[in-house]
């Protein structure tokens, strides 16, 4: 028995090993046809439609007195917030607000507050009735409706107190939308 660098037997291991290299490839109908096997994948993005918010109209209480609160409703189409979110049609949302908790004016401040009915929301139409009241504190899920709009209004109420300095107080409201998927 011969043996050299490789070792005793290996032309014995040498042919097992061709020989099922041979009979794996013998098993491929593609093979015998002299194909060539690929995986193929056929990249499918996805685009998604970006969410605008637009504020058409903002929050405005107009002129205050000292020690008498004043408030704006939903109802009122000239001094509440409205807003219209656009983007694909049904799409599902979820909208949230960030409410400062007071009007600024220099160093003024003005209490403000939200309540529970302050928030509207309606996918066809700004004005209520026909939408859906929801506290502007927690989330609202919902749906874009067919036009693929949603309106949402924001009602308030301040609470000027007795010797309120005089001033244009202001304060920033923030609305975020997220994209559900449909």
């Amino acid at each position: 028995m011969a043996s050299d660098a490789w070792g005793p037997g290996r032309h014995g291991r040498c042919r097992f090993a061709v020989g099922a290299l041979l009979a794996a490839l013998a098993v491929s109908p593609a093979f015998l046809r002299g194909e060539l096997l690929r995986a193929q994948s056929r990249p499918r993005p996805v685009v998604v439609v970006p969410l605008v918010v637009t504020a058409l109209h903002d929050l405005s209480f107009g002129n205050v007195l000292p020690g008498i609160p004043s408030a704006v409703p939903i109802t009122d189409p000239h001094s509440s917030g409205l807003f219209e979110i656009s983007g694909p049609a049904t799409a599902s949302i979820r909208v949230e607000f960030v409410l400062p908790a007071a009007l600024v004016a220099g160093s003024g401040s003005m209490p403000l507050t939200f309540g529970g009915s302050d928030g509207y929301a309606d996918p066809t139409n700004p004005s209520p009735p026909g939408g859906v009241v929801f506290d502007p504190h927690g989330p609202l899920i919902g749906a874009l409706g067919s036009g693929g709009q949603m309106f949402v209004r924001l009602g308030g109420s301040v609470f000027p107190v007795r010797g309120q300095v005089g001033g244009t107080y202001a304060a920033t409201i923030t609305l975020t939308v997220y994209n559900l998927g449909s």
